[in-house]
């Protein structure tokens, strides 16, 4: 089986192509990949960055959304069968990091991360979406954005800020971003309503258009809390997925999990087109190392694709 592997902390990522095939149990249900993205916690594994906080099964494979057909569906796999077309993504630690899904096959739970994929979406957009799709939806209702609100997205262009700017317009809330100039036309056609320059402060912009200020901020930027407070009202909402919400009531770190709830949910979006996967670039399964350094040393907007079948 062909993959790509992290042989340990001090070599970069290597394309393998004599890994053994996964091992189906009796509740389980192995997948062929044909679709996954890049996603920062890629980078973070691949640069050791999670070494002193997790164990590492080496050699670890990278790669976290999938999107592919069901080759094979153990006795107590429930409703999958082979042949179905599924997608999910795999927690980056399972207890520890070893399995991915930059691979041709990938064996997973039948209770989860697994679910029928998006009736009608191309299997790289819906491997494009798991991760980032999940961690947008589950931000957007810890802000309960609603009809009215305006909310400040900052890191709009990245993947989880794609979504999330979606999520926040159908939700009749009004959002506003920082961008560079060349992101103008990218934010504006995903419903961000006034762009702010990125380089300025930030908050003191949004405060000086919103005297009173705005109602939520989700932070995708910040690895510590109150870069943004200066834009919020005083009952605002903040949300984190990189622990910088803060303390106190309307602050929530979020987290995305790989539950067949949230995973229905979200085909559900992209199936009724709710929810669009803009692609930057995509990769074949070969050129994946090339992909995480594209994810870490370029400015992304959308997604960055790996095409693996």
């Amino acid at each position: 089986m062909r993959a790509v592997t992290l042989e340990g902390f001090a070599t970069p990522p290597v394309v393998r192509d004599d890994l053994p095939t996964p091992a189906v149990g009796a509740a389980q249900v192995l997948v062929r990949v044909q679709a996954s993205s890049a996603n920062p916690v890629d980078n973070a594994i691949a640069a050791g960055m999670l070494k002193e906080m997790v164990d590492h099964d080496f050699p670890v494979t990278l790669g976290r959304d999938y999107a592919g057909v069901v080759e094979e569906a153990g006795a107590d796999a429930g409703d999958f069968a082979a042949g179905d077309a599924v997608f999910g993504f795999l927690r980056h630690a399972n207890p520890a990091i070893a399995d991915g899904a930059w691979a041709e096959f990938v064996s997973v739970p039948a209770d989860g991360p697994i679910a029928p994929a998006p009736a009608g979406v191309d299997a790289e957009v819906a491997g494009a979406a798991p991760l980032a799709g999940i961690t947008a939806l589950t931000a957007i209702d810890a802000l309960d954005i609603g009809r009215g609100d305006t909310v400040l997205i900052v890191g709009a262009t990245g993947g989880v800020g794609t979504f999330a700017v979606q999520l926040a317009v159908a939700a009749g809330a009004t959002v506003i971003a920082p961008g560079l100039p060349e992101d103008d036309a990218y934010l504006r056609d995903l419903g961000v309503s006034e762009v702010l320059p990125r380089d300025a402060d930030v908050a003191a912009v949004a405060r000086a258009q919103h005297a009173d200020g705005v109602d939520a901020v989700l932070d995708l930027v910040s690895y510590a809390p109150g870069a943004f407070d200066g834009a919020l009202k005083e009952s605002g909402r903040v949300a984190s997925p990189n622990g910088a919400a803060g303390a106190g009531p309307g602050r929530t770190d979020v987290m995305a999990l790989p539950t067949r709830e949230n995973l229905d949910r979200l085909a559900a979006l992209l199936a009724d087109g709710t929810l669009r996967v803009p692609i930057q670039a995509s990769y074949d399964l070969a050129d994946a190392p090339a992909a995480l350094a594209a994810l870490g040393g370029t400015h992304t907007k959308g997604k960055i694709a790996i095409r693996v079948a």
